[in-house]
């Protein structure tokens, strides 16, 4: 009698894009597990669930990884409260509306998003090491002075200087002033169009003192502004590939703490010693022009002589004349 010989199972084979997550298999358990809880049949689904779980923990893993939730909370709380929640997700699933990964992972990410905020809350309240955070944070409360806050400020306030002395400017200067100091909520838009409209300045002379009237107050309360600055080796790292880091080789530490504070956000265009050269060339020519007849035989001869056309030598002196007018020149008092 010829012994009956049984076939090896043949195990299913995971599609390549599901290694991580392995929807096909657990869209079909999901769909059962619902059907056997809706017909009250719980110790059945039991073992249903466990293998949902067990099989939907690597993606929460992975997904905790990439979101880089794991930074703040460690990567077991995160998957442990996705685990836990899975019951409900199920319940709110529905295989009409989209597919069980695409649910999984909004659901996962609300679950990881919700543990961060416990934690950042909870370290808000307790500090969990023995570390002493006044070394890292600033421990000067002015508080205590809260009283003495608004009689301060007018001051700082009447103590600013500009370096420009056209009374329009300084009108329009003194306005914006009023505009971030006095108004609680501040549109930005419509106090450059008012100061441009009302002392007739460009817009982009406006924009430009907007800018400028941010920078000078941050820098008049300076002294009394809370502002938890890291330690420098910290900021090395987190700059290190960076030109900030090289910045610490020509200034002090401090002064570019007070750099960033008072000029945070800003963009600055360093000009380039070319530039630098340029207009020395420019200033050296401007004087050749001015110290002659300023007639146009003695702008082309200038001209000749420094390698430049007429026309340039021309646009050079009239914008030499605006360059060095005396109103760009000292400090004028914005209160008088």
């Amino acid at each position: 009698m010829t012994p009956t010989v049984t076939p090896p199972a043949i195990k299913e084979k995971k599609p390549a894009s599901e290694h991580i997550f392995p929807a096909t298999h657990l869209t079909k358990l999901a769909i059962r597990w619902k059907e056997l809880n809706d017909k009250g049949r719980h110790a059945e689904a039991m073992p249903v669930l466990e293998e949902i779980i067990i099989g939907s923990t690597q993606m929460f893993e992975r997904l905790a990884q990439h979101e880089d939730f794991h930074y703040t909370v460690d990567l077991k709380i995160l998957v442990a409260a996705a685990q836990e929640k899975v019951v409900r997700w199920l319940l709110s699933w529905k295989p009409q509306k989209g597919r069980l990964f695409s649910f999984f992972s909004k659901c996962a990410k609300n679950a990881f998003r919700s543990e961060i905020v416990k934690a950042v809350q909870y370290r808000k309240r307790y500090h969990v090491t023995s570390d002493n955070l006044e070394s890292f944070f600033g421990q000067e409360d002015h508080t205590a002075y809260r009283n003495d806050a608004a009689s301060e400020l007018k001051k700082s306030i009447e103590s600013i200087s500009v370096r420009w002395g056209d009374p329009q400017e300084i009108g329009a200067i003194m306005y914006l002033i009023s505009c971030v100091v006095e108004e609680d909520e501040i549109d930005k838009q419509r106090a450059i169009r008012s100061a441009a409209y009302a002392w007739a300045i460009s817009p982009e002379l406006s924009k430009f003192f907007y800018s400028w009237v941010l920078m000078e107050l941050r820098d008049k309360m300076y002294a009394k502004v809370y502002i938890p600055f890291t330690q420098q080796d910290l900021f090395r790292h987190h700059y290190s590939y960076t030109h900030l880091v090289d910045l610490l080789n020509i200034i002090t530490w401090e002064q570019l703490r007070k750099i960033i504070a008072v000029m945070g956000g800003t963009r600055l265009k360093i000009p380039t010693i070319a530039q630098m050269v340029r207009m020395t060339e420019d200033h050296k020519i401007f004087e050749e022009i001015d110290a002659g007849d300023k007639d146009p035989v003695a702008v082309e001869e200038t001209a000749k002589k420094n390698k430049r056309s007429p026309r340039n030598a021309q646009e050079i002196y009239e914008e030499m004349v605006h360059t060095l007018h005396h109103d760009r020149t000292g400090e004028f008092p914005l209160y008088e």
